[in-house]
């Protein structure tokens, strides 16, 4: 291991002297057999200041820091490796306790098992409309609406429910702090504290500026290696474009979803959305990843505002296309057929 290579030739003003002795302390250790491990800096217009890349080098990896919006991130590209096929894309990486952490950016083929067996939304009604079975084991949820249409409180119901059944439900707050979560779940007659002291349920909150994208994205891994969850809430994802773009949000999360899938996690995700003229897209442009999309949205019912939600995709069932009043009692989330002033039904045209 050579660190830096500047270091050991620093007293050399004939550049080519400097690369004859260079040549020469390579083929000496080729010659030996010695893998050499020898890092440079930067140079104008190369890779290093006296371009070794580009006649003894057989690998060549180049580390870059970047800071956007005041977030800095890491990031590594193989530049040549001779003999063999690698990935020439640019990879997130991280340096923490735990040495060093590299992501790749997708999956590299759409190969992970899917499984028959369904889970329960935590909403009896929800599920009439899934087929009367809920969500498939292992698939992705959206729950995308405006502010105050209930994305969160129809999440502690999938979380709570996960938790009733004995499998262990991992939820990522980034609004609330947990007390204030369970707090306001109660109201609605979820009741996470039992599940949380149980150990069922993992409550973790924290900004979504706290950490870069690539931090967010290793802290999950990092999670849901330690605790083995069979679900994962995140809510909700709108706020990672704070610290980040939205292409650099929407790469995390396809890595967040293919990770997720290929251990047969269910995933619920909340997403609010900008305004009602948006409602059936994402600021982070995920939808298509997504296998169960559920709209919330504000509705107008004669001289009432109510809230309204309807299934606006589910891969691989039959699912109601009816638009049902969605309501928050303290017995829970009730959905109904939404009404005129009348008390009739009102249908779409």
């Amino acid at each position: 291991m050579l660190d830096t290579i500047e270091s050991l030739f620093s007293g050399f003003d004939n550049q080519a002297v400097l690369r004859s002795e260079l040549r020469r302390l390579f083929r000496f250790l080729k010659d030996r057999g010695v893998t050499a491990v020898i890092t440079g800096e930067r140079g104008d217009g190369s890779l290093t200041r006296q371009g070794l890349e580009e006649y003894v080098s057989d690998c060549v990896i180049l580390l870059d820091h970047r800071v956007t919006e005041q977030t800095s991130t890491r990031r590594m590209r193989i530049v040549k490796y001779r003999g063999t096929t690698h990935g020439t894309n640019e990879y997130p990486f991280l340096i923490d306790a735990d040495g060093f952490s590299v992501l790749p950016l997708s999956g590299l083929q759409l190969d992970h098992a899917v499984s028959e067996e369904r889970v329960s939304s935590g909403v009896p009604a929800l599920d009439a409309m899934l087929d009367g079975k809920g969500y498939y084991r292992g698939s992705s949820v959206l729950v995308s609406g405006t502010a105050g249409t209930g994305k969160t409180s129809l999440a502690a119901h999938f979380a709570q429910e996960s938790a009733r059944r004995g499998e262990r439900c991992l939820y990522l707050a980034f609004e609330e702090s947990p007390k204030q979560l369970m707090r306001n779940m109660r109201t609605i007659g979820v009741n996470l504290e039992p599940y949380v002291k149980k150990g069922t349920l993992r409550l973790h909150s924290s900004r979504p500026t706290l950490h870069g994208l690539e931090m967010h994205l290793v802290q999950v891994h990092k999670m849901v290696s330690e605790f083995n969850p069979a679900a994962v809430v995140i809510d909700p994802i709108s706020n990672f474009i704070d610290n980040s773009t939205a292409i650099e949000a929407q790469a995390m999360l396809l890595r967040l979803v293919d990770f997720l899938k290929s251990k047969q996690i269910t995933a619920l995700f909340t997403h609010l959305t900008s305004g009602s003229a948006m409602l059936e897209a994402t600021d982070i442009g995920i939808s298509s990843l997504i296998d169960t999309w559920l709209l919330l949205r504000d509705i107008e019912v004669g001289t009432t505002r109510t809230k309204g939600l309807y299934v606006l995709k589910s891969r691989g069932m039959p699912h109601s296309r009816d638009i049902r009043e969605f309501l928050l009692t303290p017995r829970g989330i009730e959905l109904k057929p939404v009404t005129g002033r009348s008390g009739k039904v009102k249908r779409k045209k």
